[in-house]
Formats: structure tokens, C-alpha cells, sequence
């Protein structure tokens, strides 16, 4: 219904714009020009994932997303290689068709997504190291077409109907490994004298390791390489929920040649949460140091059926930067999510374990039975009081279309993990420099990031730091950059209050050395190399 509303309004923009005189008309190409247009890439990538443990005799247990014994910690790798192919036809008048293919093939062994993580998988078996695929890559084959489109653009005017890449701070294109996530619906977008509106409707989604559009996100599916459903949330045969999509809607100000900018965002995810986003940023000098602030926060609370539970988060942030030397940029991060509490009481078989603080519900222990909250991961969830009700935290920021990508808006954000990504409440802490030649074609980045998700139940400190390396070999010329380019990345990640520790002496009551505690692994090493060619 919206969507079609949608079309209707922007067919009598249309016919407005027609009407007006006094519009400017949309570019028309010369004679010479064709009006079909060719861009792709070929990507390829090598990625190793490390999980180290500091309790020998522990592995990485997938259904879990947890650390359990006998045997070692299971390490990823994947090499896989994409071609993505986009094409445009302008229609004349300023209408315009598109699409855009994407074949991808690992060449790390014989790996399926069905059976990559089973006992025998030849994946599984290889010695030494003891290493899966990288599902986040996807350590299998895609073959899909992301983008199917009829666009339409004149003067300040422009829309889009159909698949398509898109952007926006909570549900963006997430290209970060062989293909992006791109959206099926509708979006409008306006410019008028600095200001610019966007409206949209997204009803299908198809995160990056699928070939196709579902009724779904990443919070209510179980998208490969990715955290899934939580898993204190119980679903019949072990499926997805049906979520379908979301509105969007934003207000951006930002005059050419003015020092500041501000923007404020609204999403409607339907059946999980409404979502309430502001950012802003101002300039304080264009000479020496070049120092600026940016601001950033937003509430979000459950809607709908509450799919994934009850969802009651606000964060605050800001960002504090300057230019010290040409080409050289550094800043310093700071977002903040507070805890929140509820007092009820359990219904059996539902329990609170007093020992880890988790509550033990959801499909992978007690089919059937639902714990209605977003829990936290990795961090302390409950206890149980004297007089038998439990006090259960939660508050964490809950990211349909980000979670486990490390590609939402936080400041504080590094390479393989954020706030979002654990779910969790607490503070965080960034440092990073970033430097880039005149010429664009070197870029250098590093971060250091302190996530402290403890509360008034159990301590929990992660750190995380970065390198981030992209070297252009040819010329930078316009936005869109021709050529090779080879990045790399590393990032090192440590975890604390993973696992009970040894002597037992120092464990909570009820757990013996080497039980799993909060959950995670102490110790992450991951690398990835990308070779990519642009056309």
C-alpha cells in the first residue's frame, strides 16, 4: 500500500515538474553519447579468522556462538573471488532503468553452506590449522541480481523503485566483503536551498552472503556467517520470522560553504523496534589544525509484535577531531548506552543461572518457551533475588540490518565489532589517525577501542585494535576510482570474563575450571586482504 502511495506521489511530482516552467530540464546527452552505461569490479579476498583460547581443551561451538570443550578452538578461512556487473539505460526525460549481477567462488575446498560446520566435513578436518570457512565472506557460492530498478531524476528531484543498493546510517549498504546488502521497495529524495529529504520503503532485504530477497533482517534469520535470532527467542522448526521491512524517513541541513551539518532519521522496522536517529557535526576552522566536534544519539523501543523481544535503548555520543599535519586526521570517540532493569518472575523451565547471570530459555533450551527480552551477549543478563523474582539488564541497541557487520554508525565501531554487534549496553572509547596522501591513492588508518559491557552482576572489558591499509595503483580521477587497489586489514581483539579460569578457587560458585562463563573467546585474530579491479 505505502509503496504504491509512493509511485502515485512521485508520478505527480512528476507531472508537476512538467507543468512548471520554471523547472530546470534534466541533462539531455549529446548525440554522441550512448545512453547505456557499463561499471562493475572484480574482488577478491583472503580472510583468516583466529580464535585463540587461553583454556586449552576448548572449542568454538556454533550452535551455541560459544567456547565449549574437548578439543581446540576452531579457526576460519576463506579465499573467494566476485565479478559484479552493473548496467544503466537512460530512458530519456530523465527516467532511467538498472540492474547489476554478482557471481562469486570460493577456492578454500569443498565447502557448502549446509554442511561447513558438520562432523566430517572435509572443511572441518583439515590439519594443521583446524579451520571452517569464513561464512561472513561467504565461504560458498553467489550467484545473484542485487539491483533490478526503474529510476527517475530531474532538477532536485529523484526516485527509485525496485532491488537497489542503499544508504543510510541503520540500514546501509554494508560492503564490506564480497558484495553489499541491498533493499526492495521505494525511496523519494528532495534538495531545496540546503535542506534534503529522503523517504523510503524497504519490504524485502538480501544481507551479503545471500542470493536472495527475504522477509526478514538479520536480527529475525539466520543469514550465514551471522549471530542470527537470539537465542533466547524460540521459533517453531527453527526458522526465521517474517518481518516485512521497514519506513524510513530524513532531514538533512547543510548549507554549501557553512561550517555545520544536521541530520535526523526515523525507522518504522515493522514488528521489531521504531528507531529515533540525530547526528550533526560543525567545523570550527578551515585553517591550521582544522578541529571539529560531531554529535550523534537516539532512543529506540519495540513495536509491533516485538519479534525479538522488549527493546528500550538510547545512546549518546560525540566525536572530537583535528588536522595537526597535512593529510593526517585524528580523533578521539566516546558513545554511551545505559543499563535497564525489569524485576519479574520466571515461568518454568525458564531459570536464571546465578552462577553465569544468563537465563537459560529459547530454542537451544527449552523449545517452545520465549524469554520476551534483548539480552545482552557476552555479558552479565540476570540473578535471582532472595524472595524468587529475577532482575533481568538489558538495553542494549538493537540493529536489524547491521547486526554482526560492523557497519553501523557508532563512533566507536572498530573492524570486527561495535555496541550494536554485542547487543549490549555500557561505554566505549576511540582513538584513531587516519592519514592520505594528496593524491589520494594511499590511505592509512588505525584504532584503538575500549567497550566496557559490565554491570552490577559481572565484570566485562573487550579492546580492539586496527589497521587499515588502501593502496591505489593508478590515478584518482572524479569519485568513482578506476583501477586496482589492494586494502588490507588486521585486527586483534581481547575478551575478558570468557570462560572460568584455572585454579577453580577463582570461579564463580557452581562452575569448575574451563566451564564456559559469559561466553566469547579471550582472544580474536582476524586478517583480511582484498585484490579489486574497478571499471
Amino acid at each position: 500500500m505505502i509503496v504504491r502511495t509512493l509511485a502515485l506521489l512521485a508520478l505527480a511530482l512528476l507531472g508537476a515538474s512538467a507543468n512548471a516552467g520554471a523547472q530546470e530540464a534534466s541533462p539531455v546527452p549529446s548525440p554522441t553519447a550512448s545512453p547505456l552505461t557499463f561499471s562493475g569490479y572484480v574482488r577478491s579476498y583472503y580472510f583468516t579468522r583466529q580464535n585463540a583460547t587461553n583454556n586449552p581443551g576448548v572449542q568454538f561451538d556454533y550452535s551455541t556462538k560459544k567456547c565449549v570443550g574437548p578439543g581446540p578452538c576452531e579457526n576460519q578461512a576463506s579465499f573467494s573471488t566476485g565479478v559484479s556487473l552493473h548496467a544503466d539505460y537512460a530512458l530519456g526525460d530523465g527516467w532511467s532503468i538498472g540492474g547489476s549481477y554478482l557471481y562469486a567462488q570460493p577456492f578454500s575446498g569443498p565447502c557448502s553452506p549446509a554442511s561447513a560446520h558438520g562432523k566430517g566435513d572435509p572443511c572441518v578436518s583439515q590439519q594443521p590449522p583446524n579451520t571452517n570457512p569464513d561464512d561472513t565472506l561467504p565461504g560458498f557460492m553467489l550467484s545473484t541480481f542485487p539491483e533490478a530498478y526503474l529510476a527517475y531524476t530531474k532538477s532536485d528531484f529523484s526516485a527509485k523503485l525496485g532491488d537497489q543498493l542503499f544508504e543510510s546510517p541503520w540500514a546501509p549498504g554494508s560492503d564490506s566483503r564480497i558484495k553489499p546488502a541491498a533493499y526492495q521497495g521505494a525511496v523519494l529524495s528532495y534538495k531545496m536551498r540546503g535542506w534534503t529529504f529522503d523517504a523510503a520503503e524497504m519490504l524485502q532485504f538480501q544481507d551479503r552472503t545471500s542470493n536472495t530477497f527475504q522477509s526478514s533482517t538479520l536480527l529475525t534469520s539466520h543469514a550465514a556467517g551471522n549471530s542470527g535470532l537470539p537465542d533466547d527467542i524460540y521459533v517453531p522448526g527453527g526458522g526465521s520470522i517474517t518481518t516485512p521491512g521497514f519506513l524510513y524517513a530524513h532531514a538533512g541541513y547543510g548549507p554549501d560553504g557553512q561550517p555545520y551539518a544536521i541530520d535526523a532519521y526515523y525507522y518504522g522496522v515493522s514488528d521489531i523496534a521504531t528507531i529515533w536517529w540525530f547526528d550533526g557535526k560543525y567545523a570550527f576552522s578551515q585553517r591550521g589544525w582544522k578541529p571539529f566536534v560531531a554529535l550523534q544519539g537516539g532512543t529506540e523501543y519495540n513495536m509491533g509484535s516485538s519479534a525479538i523481544g522488549k527493546i528500550d535503548s538510547s545512546v549518546a555520543g560525540f566525536r572530537i577531531g583535528a588536522t595537526p599535519a597535512r593529510g593526517i586526521t585524528i580523533d578521539a570517540s566516546y558513545d554511551s548506552i545505559p543499563w535497564r532493569t525489569d524485576t519479574v518472575t520466571l515461568q518454568a523451565p525458564i531459570t536464571c543461572n546465578n552462577a553465569t547471570h544468563q537465563i537459560a530459555a529459547g530454542s537451544k533450551v527449552y523449545p517452545g518457551r520465549t524469554f520476551p527480552y534483548f539480552l545482552p551477549s557476552d555479558a552479565g543478563q540476570c540473578v535471582t533475588n532472595p524472595n524468587g523474582t529475577s532482575t533481568i539488564y538489558y538495553g542494549g541497541w538493537a540493529s536489524p540490518y547491521t547486526d554482526n557487520y560492523s557497519t553501523d554508525p557508532f563512533f566507536t565501531t572498530q573492524i570486527t565489532q561495535g555496541m550494536a554487534d554485542r547487543r549490549s549496553p555500557g561505554t566505549s572509547w576511540r582513538i584513531s589517525g587516519t592519514y592520505v596522501t594528496d593524491d589520494k591513492r594511499l590511505i592509512f588508518i588505525v584504532g584503538d577501542a575500549w567497550f566496557n559491557y559490565g554491570n552490577a552482576l559481572v565484570g566485562q572489558n573487550t579492546n580492539e585494535w586496527t589497521l587499515d591499509g588502501t593502496y591505489r595503483f593508478g590515478r584518482v580521477r572524479g569519485s568513482h576510482y578506476k583501477g586496482f587497489s589492494f586494502r588490507y586489514r588486521y585486527a586483534q581483539r581481547a575478551q575478558t570474563n570468557t570462560a572460568c579460569g584455572t585454579p577453580s578457587s577463582t570461579c564463580p560458585p557452581g562452575l569448575t575450571s574451563g566451564t564456559s562463563f559469559l561466553g566469547g573467546v579471550p582472544l580474536f585474530k582476524y586478517n583480511r586482504a582484498q585484490l579489486e579491479y574497478d571499471f
